[in-house]
């Protein structure tokens, strides 16, 4: 009991500070993000946070075209879809309601001095050509957790599996559900078939 009351007070002290904010999303370059690796001025930082934080009040930030392998930066958490399996199921207990499971492999650096929650359920989706949501299904076997805390200056990495029905390709979505925004990665079916 006492776990579910800090979970509710940290969700909602969480929700509280971050529901008028935007998320700042932006397409991290390889180089830059090792560049930005060895900086230690801390001002340089904080100033580019503020002008930053001021450019993402001014229009809702949507980074798409992003394909597997690519990293956004997503309120200071760098996230890369890594892999796309297509799994079948395997006839006996993993068997697809629809056409076959679509595994993503995700992972999830945080770059801020702070620690930030992640929630599969509330952050991530995976929609159809047609605008559908596809079902996450959390009986398939997988690597790792999407769920938690990620300290700062940490990674955590883990699969999500969504029970898909067949398509050209996919969009998966990372937002925050507190504040606006969303990073968007295109995959089509030839990265799994």
């Amino acid at each position: 009991m006492k776990k579910v009351r800090g979970l509710m007070a940290g969700l909602f002290i969480l929700g509280v500070m971050a529901a008028c904010g935007e998320s700042t999303i932006e397409n991290v370059d390889k180089e830059e993000s090792a560049a930005a690796a060895t900086e230690t001025d801390t001002e340089a930082v904080e100033e580019e946070a503020a002008e930053t934080e001021d450019a993402a009040e001014e229009e809702v930030v949507e980074e798409e075209g992003l394909g597997i392998g690519d990293t956004v930066n997503f309120n200071g958490l760098h996230v890369t879809v890594n892999e796309v399996r297509k799994y079948e199921g395997d006839g006996d207990w993993e068997t697809p309601d629809n056409d076959y499971f679509l595994i993503l492999d995700v992972s999830i650096e945080n770059t801020t001095d702070e620690a930030a929650n992640i929630s599969t359920l509330m952050q991530m989706s995976l929609m159809d050509p047609s605008g559908y949501s596809q079902d996450m299904d959390i009986f398939v076997d997988t690597r790792g957790s999407l769920d938690g805390e990620v300290g700062a200056g940490r990674t955590m990495a883990g699969e999500i599996s969504f029970d898909v029905e067949d398509a050209d390709f996919f969009e998966f979505i990372f937002e925050d559900p507190f504040r606006s925004g969303q990073a968007i990665w295109e995959m089509d079916s030839s990265d799994w078939n």
